[in-house]
C-alpha cells in the first residue's frame, strides 16, 4: 500500500485563533500517537496568521479513516464547527521514488 498524505487548509475566524491553536496543538499530539501515523505537522501561513496548514503522512488509507473516526479528531472536528472561515482538505498519493 501507498503512502497517504494530506493537506489540509484552515483559515479559522481572528476571534477564535487562539482558542483554536491550543485545540490543533492537541491534534498533533494524539495523531502522532497513531499507529499508521508517520508524521503531522502544523504550520501557520506567514502572510495571513488567521491560516494554519496540517501536512500529514499516514502509513494507509486504513490509518487514514481510523485516524477520520477517533474520539481526538471527532472532538476537534466539534470544536472547529462555526470557528472557521474557509476548510480545504487536499488528500494525495505518495510518487516518490
Amino acid at each position: 500500500m501507498s503512502t497517504v498524505k494530506i493537506v489540509a487548509l484552515i483559515t479559522v475566524k481572528p476571534e477564535h485563533r487562539e482558542t483554536l491553536f491550543d485545540r490543533f496543538a492537541q491534534l498533533v499530539q494524539a495523531s502522532r500517537a497513531e499507529a499508521g501515523n508517520n508524521s503531522y505537522d502544523l504550520h501557520q501561513d506567514i502572510q495571513n496568521p488567521n491560516r494554519f496548514v496540517f501536512v500529514e503522512s499516514w502509513k494507509s488509507q486504513a490509518a487514514v479513516d481510523e485516524h477520520n473516526a477517533s474520539e481526538h479528531f471527532q472532538a476537534f472536528v466539534k470544536a472547529i464547527e462555526g470557528k472557521t472561515d474557509h476548510l480545504e482538505i487536499v488528500m494525495l498519493n505518495e510518487l516518490s521514488i
